[in-house]
């Protein structure tokens, strides 16, 4: 065992101990439920350390604040973060051009004559761009937040005349 395995087992049993204290001092004032409480609660730190989860606990908070230190202070460190920020800023560049590009490239494609027809739709070839649908006419009550249905009966009330 080594000494470090030796002060957490220390640790562990006195915490058990001062829980059994304050469990007997609960029983003699008569509140056996709260000494109940406290003997379970004292029976967690001796159970944790049999376990090997005390020793794991110890481990893992000593290797992160190895880590904390050598982030905070050491050269090595802060390169790996440099080159991870020149990693992070050149995907969010590629995105943001990306999104650019695709952008520019949602223009409505040529429509031949009398057809109405894409191009490439005309000629038998595939578009390498999705066609866009025209929008849809606006009318002053989709301003009022009244579109939708009314502005097609208003649509159909002018085509007749009323």
């Amino acid at each position: 065992m080594s000494d470090a395995s030796i002060v957490t087992g220390a640790m562990c049993a006195a915490l058990t101990g001062l829980g059994g204290v304050l469990a007997f001092r609960a029983a003699q004032q008569g509140a056996y439920l709260r000494a109940t409480r406290w003997v379970g609660l004292a029976l967690i730190p001796i159970g944790l350390y049999l376990t090997g989860l005390a020793t794991l606990a110890r481990r893992v908070g000593s290797a992160l604040t190895d880590w904390a230190t050598d982030l905070a202070f050491g050269v090595r460190a802060w390169a790996g973060v440099a080159v991870l920020a020149v990693a992070i800023s050149l995907l969010i560049l590629v995105r943001a051009v990306n999104a650019r590009r695709s952008g520019a490239a949602a223009e409505p494609p040529a429509v031949s004559g009398s057809s109405g027809r894409p191009l490439a739709a005309a000629t038998g070839q595939r578009s390498a761009r999705p066609a866009t649908a025209k929008p849809a006419k606006r009318s002053r009550r989709d301003d009022t937040g009244l579109g939708g249905e009314f502005a097609e009966i208003e649509e159909i009330l002018k085509r007749r005349g009323i």
